[in-house]
């Protein structure tokens, strides 16, 4: 993924979807720190006071060839981001097999078919990578991404109870896979 894309949204805005690179660190803290504000934010692991990563562990981070962060741009601010990390890819057993992944997406553009577009980008970069299974985790109340990812083809593998409390409510996170087929 080293080039810019144009999608369209359902409802008619055409955002721009890049990989995010280190030099896109201090627009990534913005982008956080209104996603920890915004309502979709309440069932995910994103929490206002989250201590952030320092600029060189990101810059490593973005520019790893083995992790892919998308960022979904309207005009000059990012709205949504997906990545995929690659599990143990020096392991001779693993060889970065399997990715971990996630999206988040501000609440003002989601049902817009954004999170399927990225959904599909992470998916094609995995391939070309070698990944064989990607594999997530959510809220049990974050109905959305998980209706999400269920329609992707994601099989629900796995429940960590009472991992989480929210609003004094006990969560649980659905562990979520795929395998990817050649």
């Amino acid at each position: 993924m080293n080039r810019a894309i144009k999608f369209k949204l359902k409802n008619g805005k055409v955002v721009t979807i890049r990989r995010i690179r280190g030099t896109d660190y201090d627009a990534m803290m913005k982008f956080f720190d209104k996603f920890v504000h915004d309502p979709s934010a309440k069932y995910t692991s994103m929490y206002l006071g989250q201590p952030k990563y320092s600029k060189e562990s990101c810059v490593a981070l973005y520019d790893n060839p083995n992790n892919l962060f998308l960022g979904a741009w309207d005009g000059d601010k990012i709205i949504g981001e997906s990545t995929i990390t690659k599990v143990s890819p020096n392991n001779p057993k693993y060889r970065g097999l399997t990715g971990i992944t996630g999206s988040i997406i501000l609440d003002k553009y989601t049902s817009n078919g954004l999170g399927g577009k990225l959904k599909t980008m992470i998916e094609k970069w995995a391939r070309e990578n070698g990944v064989h299974k990607l594999e997530g985790e959510v809220f049990h109340k974050n109905v959305r991404s998980l209706g999400n990812l269920i329609r992707h083809g994601y099989n629900i593998v796995g429940i960590k109870h009472d991992a989480a409390i929210v609003d004094n409510e006990w969560m649980h996170i659905y562990v979520l896979e795929k395998i990817l087929e050649d």
